[in-house]
């Protein structure tokens, strides 16, 4: 069986990337008058943060369907000289949570994958 009959094979499996997944809410905690939003789904999306946000502040992604376990989320798009900071993550089965280093504004990407 050469390569490209493996890749035909396997095409089946890559079908489960497909973005089903759920909406997810964003509620943002300041200090000052910071905001976010965000444009995705559980599995993945934008977030944008404005106004002015200071350090320690957070925002929190609630997951549409909880997971059954804690996944793996991966943020693009911190400290690229576009103005997001970020100084933690944290997650759990039901969402995920930034913490802002100083000044947040402007836009990151995350990546949701499940265990």
């Amino acid at each position: 069986m050469g390569h490209f009959d493996e890749l035909l094979a396997k095409k089946v499996g890559v079908a489960a990337i497909k973005d089903n997944a759920g909406s997810p809410s964003i509620e943002a905690t300041t200090a000052g008058n910071g905001t976010c939003t965000i444009d995705g789904s559980d599995l993945a999306g934008d977030i944008t943060f404005a106004a002015t946000w200071a350090d320690g502040d957070t925002a929190a992604v609630t997951f549409g369907t909880a997971k059954n376990a804690v996944p793996r989320v991966l943020i693009c798009g911190v400290d690229l000289g576009n103005g997001v900071n970020v100084d933690a993550l944290a997650v759990t089965k039901t969402g995920f949570t930034v913490t802002a280093s100083s000044t947040c504004a402007g836009d990151l990407q995350y990546l949701v994958i499940e265990k």
